[in-house]
């Protein structure tokens, strides 16, 4: 059989419905779990009402709730390359707190599974996750190292999902953020009478988007600067994800990056979700590029997309067939009308 260039999953987080995904057609391809096995969901995030305040800034952190169960993001260890032209500045973030950041995240994951059978013929199984959030964003306004956000009525191309949306939007959640913009950790509050299927999608939204995260330097760098950020990235396959980042642009508070990602496997194991058995990573390679806005005052990115695409075959018992796994991840943020 003629095998395609393979990859990672596109959204590698622990609680990734792709894994969830991948476990539930391994079981059926290559019949490693017992039937009526069950592949659970992670409850990743606290159930809380309490809503985000409506002024420029946010009043208090939902870090400081006691049931609050942050969701952590893999820190990147960045290191300089090319510091660029003699005109270097630091890329020193400074929220605004006199006014909330508007911004739509947009993420969308489409999967094909090919199974071979006989005679040369093969099973293909084809998905798309998509999810677009519009989000309203405020910086606590004692300590601009945490954002508190809103979030409006998300949409989905998927019809099943579609119904589920209308009552999640109102959710509240929170990110910590380090020295660059590097994100710490997700918080989640989905409203009490959110779904299962609402707050899974929007919790993976978020882990996958905030998971290809760029960081800044701490150091001064000029137009034409590259820097890479290198995070390992634990889930049903463990890799490490480097990014390669060019600035193209500064001006003002305004940053223009290009950006390439490559992710690796740190080993050969995967590990099937919901189940303590485990399969073996033939072949993998995922790699993509995009380019990303980010406004100093704000934290989240004000426009950009990154697209990863690429593929992995996994193999359980040795006398099994194989099972090649296709996939295409791209996040995108657009402020409204050119807004940050």
């Amino acid at each position: 059989m003629s095998v395609p260039p393979i990859a990672s999953a596109a959204n590698p987080h622990p609680c990734s419905p792709h894994d969830r995904r991948i476990g539930r057609r391994v079981i059926a391809a290559l019949t490693v779990l017992p039937t009526g096995a069950i592949l659970a969901l992670s409850g990743c995030s606290a159930d809380d009402t309490d809503s985000t305040d409506s002024g420029p800034c946010a009043a208090s952190s939902s870090a400081d709730r006691e049931d609050v169960r942050p969701i952590a993001v893999a820190p990147a260890d960045v290191e300089v390359l090319d510091p660029g032209t003699a005109d270097r500045a630091l890329l020193e973030p400074r929220p605004d707190t006199t006014s909330p950041q508007k911004v739509t995240l947009t993420t969308d994951s489409v999967e094909a599974s090919i199974t071979p059978g006989e005679n040369g013929n093969q099973s293909v199984q084809r998905t798309q996750q998509q999810l677009s959030t519009p989000i309203t964003a405020r910086v606590v306004c004692d300590d601009p190292s945490d954002l508190e956000f809103t979030v409006g009525t998300p949409t989905t191309k998927d019809a099943e999902l579609t119904p589920e949306l209308d009552a999640i939007a109102g959710s509240d959640g929170g990110v910590s953020v380090a020295d660059g913009l590097q994100v710490r950790s997700l918080r989640l509050f989905p409203k009490e009478e959110s779904g299962s299927p609402a707050r899974s999608a929007l919790e993976q939204s978020f882990s996958g988007a905030l998971d290809q995260s760029v960081p800044l330097p701490t150091e001064p760098v000029g137009v034409g600067a590259r820097w890479q950020s290198v995070r390992t990235i634990s889930s049903a396959a463990t890799i490490r994800r480097t990014t390669t980042v060019t600035l193209t642009g500064h001006t003002g508070n305004t940053v223009e990056l290009a950006v390439a990602v490559e992710d690796v496997p740190v080993d050969s194991i995967f590990r099937i979700p919901g189940s303590a058995q485990t399969l073996t990573i033939n072949r993998y390679s995922m790699a993509g590029s995009g380019d990303l806005t980010v406004d100093l005052t704000r934290v989240l990115p004000v426009a950009g997309s990154i697209t990863t695409k690429g593929g992995r075959e996994l193999a359980g018992d040795e006398n099994g067939p194989p099972l090649l796994q296709q996939n295409e991840y791209t996040v995108t943020w657009a402020s409204p009308d050119g807004a940050s």
